[in-house]
């Protein structure tokens, strides 16, 4: 089947409700990264990369030293941005801690 617009997911099969409030799911922030800018990045390191940067938010560290950590994980500096920008936005729709 194909899909118009965004990267498809989530529109069929078994997830088509969102994650449980107060739940951080990486995959869906990765799906977000994708859907927003259709980064050239594989959907597993964009999650992997959700992951990492959910622990150093947890863990205190401001925007810009998360950007710059996920650079130096080897994302490039637009893409870290997505993705910290959508585990933001992730954590605020879903009322995570």
């Amino acid at each position: 089947m194909r899909h118009w617009g965004g990267s498809g997911d989530y529109v069929e099969g078994e997830r088509v409700f969102a994650p449980p409030a107060g739940s951080f799911d990486p995959d869906w922030v990765a799906g977000l990264v994708l859907d927003r800018t259709g980064a050239g990045v594989p959907r597993r390191v964009l999650a992997d990369a959700a992951q990492a940067d959910w622990t150093r938010r947890t863990a205190g560290a401001g925007e810009d030293e998360r950007v710059r950590a996920l650079e130096e994980g080897g994302l490039d500096a637009t893409t870290a941005r997505h993705v910290v920008r959508a585990v933001e936005d992730f954590v605020t729709a879903y009322g995570v801690a």
